[in-house]
C-alpha cells in the first residue's frame, strides 16, 4: 500500500465489530494491522489498543467486570471511555493511584455496528439515506474476511455484469446487457438507479427481478442498495469494508440488510427474501475451490435484528 494512503486511511472511520459480537462485553477488531479490543455495550462502547500495556496479553480473551475490561493475565482493569487503569490487585493496599491506560480511539455505535478511527477523522461518519427511520427493520449480518482489496469488494458490490455469470444460480436470467445508467454526485456519495429486469424469471422470483434499484456508494468503501417495489416498500442491503491487514489486501466485509414496515407489511413469505439474499451472498464467497473474489473464508448470513 502506498505510504500517503495508508496515512489517509488512518483517519477515516472503519467497522471494527457488530454490538452482538461483544460477549462477556469484550469483542475483538482490527484496523489496517492495528489489532484493537472493543468492550462495553451498545450504550457506551470503548475501542482500545488490543494487548495490555503490561505484558502484551489480547484484552479480547479478557471479560467486563463492574463496568471495566479485565485483562486475562494479571486481572488489571481498565475503565470504560478513557481507558484508564483503575486496579492491579497484586499491589499491596495503600498504594498510590495507578499511571497506565490504553491507548483509545474514536468509537461510535450505529445500526448495531461498532466504528472507530485509528487518527482523528478526517470526514464524517458515513449514513444510511436519510429516508431510513426508526420504523425500518435493521439487522447486522454476520461479517466475511476475505483476501482481497476494499476497493474489489466495492467495485464487485455494484457490478452488475457478473450477475448471469456469477449468480448464474440466483439470478442466472438476468440478461446479460447492461443498459446504461447515469451516474450523480453528492460530495463523497455517488448514486444511479437501474432494475435487473425479469423476462425469463420463475414466476415466484418475478417480482424481486421488476423492482428499482437505487445504489449509493460512500467513498471509500461504504455502498449500498435500496430495493423499492412497484407497489410500495423498500428494502436495503449495505455492505462497508475495512482493511485489516497493514497492506490492505485482506478486508473484514461487514453486512446491513433492513427492510421497512410497508414492504414487511406485503412481504407474504419473508423467508423465500432472505434465502434468496443469503444465496447471492455464498455464491460470491464459494465454500470450496478456488473463490469469485481471490480467496474468502466460509461464513454464515445471520440476522440481528434490533
Amino acid at each position: 500500500m502506498d505510504p500517503v494512503e495508508y496515512e489517509m486511511l488512518r483517519h477515516m472511520w472503519f467497522l471494527v465489530a457488530r454490538v452482538p459480537d461483544l460477549k462477556n462485553g469484550v469483542a475483538s477488531g482490527s484496523i489496517l494491522g492495528e489489532e484493537l479490543v472493543v468492550y462495553g455495550n451498545e450504550g457506551s462502547v470503548t475501542v482500545a489498543q488490543g494487548f495490555c500495556p503490561h505484558r502484551d496479553v489480547a484484552l479480547r480473551l479478557g471479560q467486563l467486570r463492574d463496568g471495566a475490561l479485565e485483562c486475562p493475565y494479571h486481572g488489571w482493569l481498565f475503565e470504560t471511555g478513557s481507558g484508564r487503569c483503575t486496579c492491579i490487585p497484586s499491589l499491596p493496599p495503600g498504594r498510590g493511584r495507578v499511571h497506565t491506560a490504553l491507548r483509545t480511539y474514536p468509537a461510535e455505535v450505529a445500526y448495531g455496528l461498532v466504528r472507530s478511527c485509528l487518527g482523528d477523522p478526517f470526514l464524517p461518519l458515513p449514513r444510511l439515506p436519510e429516508y431510513v427511520d426508526d420504523s425500518w427493520r435493521l439487522g447486522a449480518c454476520e461479517p466475511y474476511t476475505p483476501n482481497c482489496g476494499m476497493r474489489l469488494l466495492t467495485e464487485s458490490f455494484r457490478d452488475k455484469a457478473r450477475f448471469p455469470f456469477v449468480h448464474a444460480d440466483s439470478m442466472g436470467h438476468v440478461d446479460k446487457v447492461v443498459k446504461p445508467y447515469r451516474i450523480t454526485r453528492d460530495g463523497r456519495r455517488l448514486g444511479w438507479s437501474s432494475s435487473p429486469g425479469s423476462e425469463g424469471v420463475p414466476e415466484d422470483l418475478a417480482g424481486e427481478f421488476s423492482h428499482r434499484l437505487d445504489y449509493h456508494i460512500t467513498m471509500p468503501v461504504f455502498a449500498l442498495i435500496c430495493v423499492s417495489s412497484p407497489s410500495g416498500g423498500r428494502r436495503l442491503v449495505a455492505q462497508v469494508a475495512t482493511p485489516v491487514s497493514a497492506d490492505g489486501k485482506t478486508v473484514r466485509q461487514f453486512w446491513l440488510a433492513g427492510t421497512d414496515a410497508e414492504s414487511a407489511a406485503q412481504e407474504s413469505r419473508p423467508g423465500r427474501r432472505t434465502r434468496l439474499e443469503r444465496q447471492v451472498f455464498e455464491e460470491d464467497h464459494p465454500h470450496r475451490g478456488e473463490p469469485v473474489v481471490r480467496r474468502a473464508h466460509r461464513s454464515t448470513f445471520t440476522f440481528c435484528f434490533r
